[in-house]
């Protein structure tokens, strides 16, 4: 779970020890100035995408960023398919700032790959999935992804796979401007997780979700190395 980091009150929204699957949550630490500086940098330093899936173009605009060093995997799920791009220098300076506040303060430590969702208004929406690509391992492993959310306040909600008698169907979180978050433990095997759409929402929203490649494709030179 979370570790505990003086000054730094994440709070657990999901706390499923039954199935060691967990939720935390951190309000804000930035004023208004400086998110919109996080959100300007993103949007303007990204190449976005809107791939195809079997109903036509995504409900959102998406980019794979990986960390510098070779990896060259593609990010799919479902029939989507999208291509890296490496870190840029402005996500690494703002890793430096975000990652210790998820106790992660050195740099060799921090999260090699990041996928990153633009929702323009409350039409796009992520609909129910795990984040239980054969890449991160998470059906089979305790895994952590930390998010980090930009612009509009957002619905991000949580159900289980296959919910107990008299257990709560649905966890809300509302997920705001500089707020972070994170999915841990066996939560991408027991959960699902979306961002449904939400029709008077008008302003844009950008997403941030970090993770740890465990398992490289074949042909990258990543996995050649190990």
């Amino acid at each position: 779970m979370q570790q505990q980091i003086p000054g730094v009150n994440w709070q657990y929204e999901l706390n499923d020890e039954s199935r060691r699957s967990y939720a935390a949550y951190l309000p804000s630490r930035f004023t208004s100035e400086q998110t919109k500086q996080f959100f300007d940098t993103a949007k303007d330093g990204i190449k976005w995408e809107q791939p195809d899936g079997p109903m036509g173009p995504i409900p959102r605009k998406t980019a794979w960023l990986v960390a510098p060093g070779g990896c060259d995997c593609n990010y799919r799920y479902g029939r989507i398919e999208v291509q890296p791009q490496v870190y840029p220098q402005w996500m690494i300076d703002m890793m430096k700032v975000l990652m210790p506040l998820a106790g992660l303060p050195e740099m060799n430590t921090w999260p090699d790959c990041c996928n990153v969702n633009l929702y323009e208004d409350g039409g796009m929406s992520v609909g129910w999935h795990s984040d239980d690509e054969a890449l991160f391992q998470g059906k089979f492993n305790d895994i952590r992804i930390i998010s980090f959310s930009l612009g509009a306040k957002r619905k991000f909600e949580m159900r289980t796979n296959w919910p107990e008698k008299g257990e709560k169907p649905v966890r809300t979180l509302w997920l705001g401007d500089g707020d972070l978050c994170t999915m841990e433990g066996m939560m991408q095997k027991h959960y699902q997780h979306r961002v449904p759409k939400e029709g008077y929402v008008e302003g844009q929203r950008i997403n941030m979700t970090w993770r740890w490649i465990k398992k490289h494709s074949p042909k990258c030179p990543a996995a050649r190395r190990r």
